[in-house]
């Protein structure tokens, strides 16, 4: 019986011994091992800050040509202007989208309006249809409101817009919303960054709201392929 005691007991202490060495074994490191493993944790640390960089440059970039888009100036391209609408409208037949991009095209020529601005707040306002007839009795692909802009246009001095041909005429609405907007654009950029979502209202909180639905279709516009959304920061 102490045969087995003594057997049991020798067993343990070897254990113990022995888990005691590989503890030792392991905190022990040479000088040249310590290095490697100081390198390896260094180079680790130095890649995942790399990463994170890389992956914030990136979402930075994004960020800034998206929220710097409206800016971007585009040449007077009707075909340009097109594929823009094939974006927020891929539904629209082409021969109709180029039809109304070279009415954009004309429009902006005369008055210096950003033509994704323009593409924007159409496809916002009526998309695209030229038949929309809003609830406070806007009309045209531009959704002018007659009554309103029509007191400003005399206020100004110029001469009122021509009811039928802003219902009928596509050319001739399109020109007129661009000098609409270059109205608002004068008026309201220096103070403004999104002066163009006055287009709708100049109370903060409807303004607000359509500037959202504006950014919708400049994320789409700013992402798109086929369109060079490379842009240089705005001054």
């Amino acid at each position: 019986m102490r045969y087995f005691k003594f057997k049991l007991f020798s067993r343990l202490t070897l254990a113990v011994l022995a888990i005691l060495f590989l503890q030792s074994c392991a905190s022990f490191r040479s000088p040249h091992t310590k290095k490697v493993i100081a390198k390896k944790d260094s180079l680790h640390s130095s890649a995942s800050k790399d990463i994170v960089k890389t992956k914030s440059n990136v979402k930075t970039r994004l960020a800034l040509t998206i929220d710097n888009f409206d800016r971007k100036s585009y040449p007077n391209d009707a075909q340009i202007i097109s594929k823009m609408i094939a974006v927020v409208q891929p539904e629209l037949l082409q021969k109709e989208r180029n039809i109304i991009a070279s009415h954009i095209s004309k429009a902006i020529k005369t008055y210096k309006v950003e033509p994704q601005i323009m593409v924007a707040i159409i496809d916002t306002e009526s998309d695209f249809n030229p038949k929309k007839v809003s609830t406070t009795g806007d009309i045209s692909l531009a959704q002018i409101n007659l009554g309103v802009w029509n007191k400003e246009f005399i206020r100004m001095k110029k001469p009122p817009m021509n009811v039928h041909k802003v219902r009928h005429d596509q050319e001739y609405a399109l020109l007129k919303m661009a000098e609409i907007l270059c109205i608002i654009k004068k008026r309201y950029e220096k103070k403004d960054r999104r002066w163009y979502a006055r287009y709708h209202s100049n109370t903060n909180k409807y303004k607000n709201e359509y500037l959202h639905k504006l950014e919708i279709r400049m994320k789409l516009l700013a992402n798109a392929r086929g369109l060079d959304t490379r842009i240089a920061l705005a001054n």
